[in-house]
């Protein structure tokens, strides 16, 4: 376990992070609380003593006073964010946004607080994810093909991160919001997007593993508000396969095979992990 003290320096760090990225020219931070990484797993440090653990007071305290650190010491215009867990998947007390009933629904309520917070720190935009890539990746990553036979259909995860987002953005409906987890609906992702958009439920889409298999698709939405099937995600996971390896470059193992698939075929010898 790390110390507070260690905690202590890693809050500096962000903030002295987020001065450095301003004076290099950069536009923004992304102070990351996602995906069982540091900030993240502190969220759900219910049984951790100390300042950092607890109440969630404490197991926000990282993030809050990191997020309110590099506003504070950064020009007016800097944008300061996050890709922001909301849920974990983990039954209590080992995630976040879960209930304490044992259940694995999804709870909003200490999201919703901690998002209330970041907003009155002046927090104008967060990407919203969910789960563990590493431990349930159809939460956040719903798949046709993965490593694992998922224990729910894969619209069940994207029902849930859309459905999870538009809860926070009736809550706290000041905050732009971007919702993810979103390639799994192929050719029905513009239709379906644009109408949570439209309803108001929240502000942005955003595609993560489209962008290797289709490059030119925001293009495509813009000009045409379609998608060509031809060139869409399929969901296989390969691309996550290689990032997973030491020195991996992911990229589309189907779309852009004369690139990533002897990639895919020396880091992973060519089979589904």
């Amino acid at each position: 376990m790390v110390t507070d003290e260690y905690l202590d320096r890693v809050g500096e760090a962000l903030v002295n992070g987020a001065r450095l990225a301003e004076k290099a020219g950069f536009d923004g931070v992304d102070i990351k609380c996602c995906h069982r990484y540091l900030n993240s797993e502190l969220l759900s440090a219910y049984e951790r003593p100390g300042k950092y653990g607890g109440s969630l007071q404490n197991r926000t305290r990282l993030l809050r006073e990191g997020v309110k650190g590099a506003i504070e010491n950064c020009s007016k215009d800097f944008i300061v964010s996050s890709r922001l867990n909301v849920y974990d998947g983990f039954p209590y007390p080992y995630g976040f946004g879960v209930g304490r009933d044992g259940t694995l629904d999804f709870d909003p309520s200490e999201p919703i607080w901690l998002i209330k917070e970041l907003y009155e720190y002046g927090v104008r935009l967060l990407n919203i994810t969910m789960g563990n890539p590493y431990f349930n990746p159809h939460v956040n990553r719903p798949f046709m093909r993965g490593g694992y036979e998922p224990p729910e259909h894969p619209l069940y995860g994207v029902s849930r991160v859309l459905n999870g987002t538009a809860k926070i953005k009736e809550a706290v409906p000041d905050m732009a919001l971007i919702c993810s987890a979103v390639s799994y609906l192929g050719v029905s992702a513009p239709n379906v997007l644009a109408g949570f958009i439209e309803d108001g439920k929240f502000d942005l889409a955003g595609f993560g593993r489209t962008i290797f298999a289709y490059p030119d698709f925001a293009n495509d939405i813009v000009k045409t508000g379609e998608m060509d099937k031809r060139k869409i995600c399929l969901c296989c996971s390969k691309c996550t396969e290689i990032m997973r390896t030491p020195g991996g470059t992911p990229g589309c193992v189907i779309r852009d095979k004369e690139v990533y698939l002897p990639i895919y075929q020396q880091q992973c010898g060519g089979k589904q992990k």
